[in-house]
C-alpha cells in the first residue's frame, strides 16, 4: 500500500492538451513589431584565411538594413567568449574553422530580401589543410587550427596542450595506475568509434532579439540554458545582467543541442546594429546539422585485464573526441567520458585518459547522457570479448564485478545502499529478456541476444543550483516559478505531482510556469544532466516547507499558540480540536473588523548540490553528484539478405530511487531507448573528400522512424529510494540511451560471433561482416 496519493501516479500531462490543439507557442510561432530578419553567409569550407569580404554590391538591394562583417565598424572582433574555454568569436574575422562558420550576416525586412544579399556577398579565401578524425588531429604533425591554443582563458580545471589541437586532456588515476595489468592474467583490448550525432530535434533553433533605446538586451530563443545564455551576453557586451532579459517559450526537444548557447551571441551582436527593432533568425535545417552543435565523435582504445576466474584487475583507455572547431561546449564531454568509462564495475587500478581535439567540423556539444554512451559502449563490447576469452559467461561475469555497496569507482567514491542496486537492475532484465525464447536461425535470418549494464551520474557545475518561487492564490490554486525548461519530457507534470504531495491538494490546483524570463524566473544553472525531478523537485519541496509553516505561523496568532502544536492537512490548520480554513489564511487572518494578522502566502525554495569538486590537476579524481544504476537488453533478429537488424524485444531496468509517475518514467526510457537504436544502426554525419558535411538533411541523416521500433519493448522500474532525492527519487532521463548500443552489438557477436566495435551497424557494414561470418 502506498504511503502517498499522488506520488507515484500516471498523470496526465499538464501540458498535452495546449501541445496538440496546437496552441502552445514555440519560437518560430512568436510575432512582434518591427520585425527584421537575419540571414547568415557561411565559409563553405573547413579550413582557410579569409582574405576579403566584399559587401558593396549586397548592400544597395533593396530591403537590407545591415550587413555585418569584418568590415563592419564595432563588431566586437576582440572577443572570444566561452564559459570553460574562451575561445570562440562572434564570427570567423580571420580565421574559417569549420565549414558552417558564419562570415557574413545580413538583416533586411523579409527573409527574401535577406537571402538576395547573401548571394551578392563576396568572400575570397585561402583554403588550408584540414583535418576532420580526432587521432590524426591530435598528432604533432596536423594542421594547427588554433595557434593560440593554450593561451586562451580557461577554468583551471581544463588543462591545454599548448601547440596541439588538443584543447584539453583529463586524466583519471586510481590504485597502481602506472602498472595498471600487474595482476591480470590476461588482458584483451581493441578499437572503438562511436560517430559524431546530429540531435535532430523537431524544433530548430531559433531566436529574437531586441536592443532598446535605452541599452537593454531582450532575447527570446529554445535554450536549454537561458541562465547560461544571460552571463555569455552580458560578458561579451559588458552589460549588467540585470539589463538582459532571456524568455523562453516551450521548447520543441533540446537533447543537450540547446543547452549552453548556440545562436544568440550572434544574432545579439548583429541586432544591436538596429535597435528598436526585433531581429529574427530561425534555422533551417541544414544549418541545424552545419551551424549549431553536433554530438559524440569518439574514436579510442580500451583494455581490460582480469584474472582467470573473471575478476577484472584494471581498466586502461585512450578516448578522443572529435569537438569540432571551437572547444567550450564540449569540455564536460570529455571529463565525463574519462571517469564513466569504467561502468558499474570494480576496477582496483585505472589509467583513464580522454582528450578534446579541435578538428574542422561543427563543435560538439552536450547530447543525451553525454560521456556516459561514449565510454559504456567501448566498455560493454570489450566486457563481451573478455567473458569469450575466458569461457565464462558475460551475464555472470558482469555480476561477479559489478560495484556493490563497499567498493570503490573509478573515482575512488565508496557505493552505498543509497546508491542503487545494479544486481538487481541486472537480474530483473535478464528475466524479463528470458521471458520469450529466442527463435533458432533459419535461411533469412539469424538471431541474437545481448545485453549491457549502466551508470550515469549528472556533470554539472559544482555550484548548481535550482531555485523557485511559489504563491498561494486567494482561492487555494498555486503558482510556482522555475527556471527548468520543458522541452517535451514531462517535468511540468512531475514538479506538480511533487508540489501537490507535499502540500496535500489536488494537482489540479498546482500550475507550474513554464514561461521563463530571467528578468523575474528564479535562477536554474541550466536543463541538463536529467537533474529537473531531483534539484528543482527538492527546491520545490523547500518552499512547501515554508509555505506550510507561514499557513502555522499566521494560524499561530490567532490561536495564540506556538506554531510547531499546529497541524496543516491541506486543508486546514488545526489546535486542540479547532480548525481554520486555509482560505481564511492564505492572505493572512482578517478579523470581523476588518483588521488582519499575518501575511500572504509567499516562498522561496532552492536546491543546490553539495560537496561537488573540481577535478584533481594531478589524479583526476573528484565528488561528481549521485549515480543512477541501470540494465538493457535485446533479441534482434538479422536479415542474411539485406544485413538489415530489427530489435524485436527491449528491456531496460533502471534503479530510478521513487517512480512519481510512471506514465513520464515510461517515456523518457522509451524515446531513449529510441534514439539509442539511431546510434546503433542508422546515424551518422558523414563528409566528403573536401571536408563537407554529406547528411546534412533528415532525409540522408535517417533518424530511427516507427518502423524501426522495437515489436515489444518492456520498461522495469525499481525503487531503491535516494535520502536526498524528492521522495527518493534520483534521476533517470537521459540514461536509457546508455547501454541500447553495447547492447545490440553484443547480441550480433552472440549470433553470428563476430565482434562490430564501430558504429552504427548499418546494413552494409553487417553485409561484409556476415561475408566473414561465411
Amino acid at each position: 500500500m502506498s504511503p502517498y496519493n499522488i506520488i507515484g501516479k500516471s498523470i496526465s500531462r499538464t501540458d498535452a492538451k495546449a501541445k496538440v490543439t496546437g496552441s502552445a507557442l514555440y519560437i518560430d510561432d512568436l510575432r512582434f513589431p518591427r520585425t527584421l530578419y537575419l540571414k547568415v553567409l557561411r565559409a563553405g569550407v573547413p579550413h582557410a584565411q579569409i582574405k576579403s569580404i566584399d559587401t558593396s554590391e549586397a548592400e544597395s538591394l533593396e530591403g537590407v538594413y545591415k550587413i555585418i562583417s569584418r568590415n563592419t565598424e564595432g563588431i566586437y572582433k576582440n572577443v572570444l567568449y566561452g564559459t570553460c574555454i574562451f575561445d570562440q568569436p562572434i564570427m570567423a574575422f580571420e580565421k574559417v574553422r569549420h565549414p558552417g562558420e558564419v562570415v557574413a550576416a545580413v538583416i533586411a525586412e523579409s527573409e527574401k530580401n535577406a537571402l538576395d544579399a547573401i548571394k551578392k556577398i563576396k568572400v575570397e579565401l585561402e583554403e588550408l589543410p584540414f583535418v576532420l578524425d580526432p587521432i590524426e588531429a591530435s598528432s604533432p604533425e596536423a594542421p594547427l587550427i588554433h595557434k593560440q591554443n593554450g593561451e586562451y582563458k580557461h577554468v583551471p580545471t581544463f588543462v591545454p596542450i599548448p601547440k596541439t589541437n588538443i584543447f584539453y586532456k583529463y586524466q583519471l588515476k586510481k590504485g597502481n595506475h602506472e602498472n595498471v595489468f600487474l595482476e591480470a592474467d590476461i588482458t584483451v583490448e581493441n578499437e572503438f568509434e562511436y560517430p559524431l550525432l546530429n540531435h535532430a530535434t523537431i524544433e530548430p533553433h531559433g531566436a529574437v532579439a531586441y536592443w532598446t533605446q535605452t541599452g537593454d538586451l531582450h532575447i527570446w530563443s529554445s535554450s536549454q540554458a537561458p541562465f547560461v545564455v544571460r552571463e555569455v551576453l552580458s560578458d561579451i557586451f559588458e552589460l549588467p545582467m540585470n539589463k538582459i532579459h532571456i524568455n523562453v517559450p516551450f521548447l520543441g526537444g533540446g537533447f543537450g543541442g540547446k543547452s549552453d548557447y548556440t545562436i544568440e551571441p550572434l544574432l545579439a551582436a548583429c541586432a544591436r546594429y538596429v535597435p528598436g527593432h526585433h531581429v529574427k533568425f530561425v534555422l533551417t535545417r541544414k544549418e541545424v546539422f552545419i551551424g549549431t552543435v553536433l554530438g559524440r565523435g569518439l574514436k579510442g582504445t580500451m583494455k581490460i585485464g582480469a584474472k582467470k576466474d573473471g575478476t577484472f584487475m584494471g581498466l586502461e583507455a585512450q578516448l578522443y573526441f572529435s569537438d569540432g572547431a571551437y572547444g567550450d561546449t564540449s569540455c564536460n564531454v570529455v571529463l565525463a567520458a574519462g571517469h564513466n568509462c569504467a561502468g558499474p564495475y570494480n576496477f582496483p587500478n585505472c589509467n583513464l585518459k580522454s582528450y578534446g581535439v579541435y578538428t574542422n567540423t561543427p563543435p560538439v556539444g552536450a547530447m543525451r547522457g553525454y560521456g556516459h554512451p561514449e565510454g559504456q559502449f567501448c566498455l560493454e563490447r570489450l566486457i563481451e570479448q573478455v567473458a569469450n576469452l575466458l569461457g565464462i559467461d558475460s551475464k555472470k561475469l558482469r555480476m561477479k564485478n559489478f560495484l556493490k555497496p563497499g567498493d570503490t569507482n573509478s573515482l575512488n567514491q565508496t557505493i552505498t545502499e543509497h546508491n542503487g542496486d545494479i544486481r538487481e537492475c541486472f537480474e530483473k532484465m535478464n528475466e524479463a529478456l528470458s521471458f520469450d525464447q529466442l527463435p533458432e536461425e533459419d535461411n533469412n535470418f539469424i538471431y541474437g541476444r545481448g545485453v549491457a549494464a549502466l551508470i550515469k551520474s549528472p556533470v554539472q557545475t559544482t555550484n548548481a543550483s535550482s531555485n523557485v518561487f511559489l504563491k498561494f492564490n486567494e482561492d487555494l490554486t498555486v503558482n510556482i516559478s522555475i527556471g527548468g525548461v520543458e522541452m517535451g519530457q514531462g517535468c511540468l507534470t512531475v514538479l506538480a505531482q511533487i508540489a501537490a504531495e507535499k502540500l496535500r491538494i489536488p494537482v489540479e490546483n498546482i500550475r507550474i510556469n513554464h514561461e521563463i524570463n530571467t528578468q523575474i524566473t528564479p535562477y536554474e544553472w541550466q536543463t541538463v544532466a536529467s537533474m529537473t525531478t531531483m534539484r528543482v523537485g527538492n527546491a520545490i519541496l523547500n518552499a512547501c516547507d515554508k509555505a506550510i509553516t507561514q499557513f502555522k505561523n499566521n494560524a499561530a496568532l490567532v490561536f495564540n499558540c506556538n506554531s510547531q502544536d499546529l497541524v496543516y492537512d491541506g486543508r486546514t490548520v488545526s489546535y486542540l480540536g479547532k480548525s481554520i480554513p486555509l482560505k481564511e489564511l492564505v492572505l493572512g487572518y482578517q478579523y470581523e473588523d476588518g483588521h488582519t494578522v499575518g501575511d500572504p502566502i509567499l516562498s522561496v525554495g532552492s536546491s543546490v548540490v553539495r560537496d561537488v569538486t573540481f577535478p584533481d590537476l594531478e589524479t583526476g579524481q573528484y565528488q561528481p553528484y549521485e549515480w543512477t544504476f541501470g540494465a538493457q537488453g535485446c533479441d534482434i533478429s538479422i536479415e542474411k539478405a539485406t544485413g538489415k537488424i530489427k530489435v524485436l524485444h527491449f528491456v531496460t531496468a533502471l534503479d530510478i530511487g521513487r517512480v512519481i509517475n510512471p506514465e513520464t518514467s515510461r517515456g523518457q526510457i522509451t524515446g531513449g531507448v529510441m534514439m539509442g537504436i539511431g546510434a546503433a544502426l542508422k546515424e551518422r554525419i558523414l563528409f566528403d573528400e573536401k571536408g563537407i558535411m554529406r547528411t546534412k538533411s533528415l532525409r540522408k541523416y535517417q533518424i530511427p522512424t516507427l518502423s524501426d521500433m522495437p515489436k515489444k519493448s518492456t520498461c522495469i522500474l525499481i525503487e531503491n529510494p535516494q535520502p536526498n532525492g524528492p521522495f527518493g527519487a534520483r534521476p533517470m532521463a537521459e540514461h536509457s540511451i546508455i547501454g541500447v548500443p553495447p547492447a545490440i552489438l553484443n547480441a550480433f557477436q552472440h549470433a553470428t560471433g563476430i565482434s562490430l566495435t564501430k558504429l552504427p551497424a548499418s546494413p552494409e557494414r553487417v553485409l561484409e561482416a556476415l561475408k566473414q561470418r561465411s
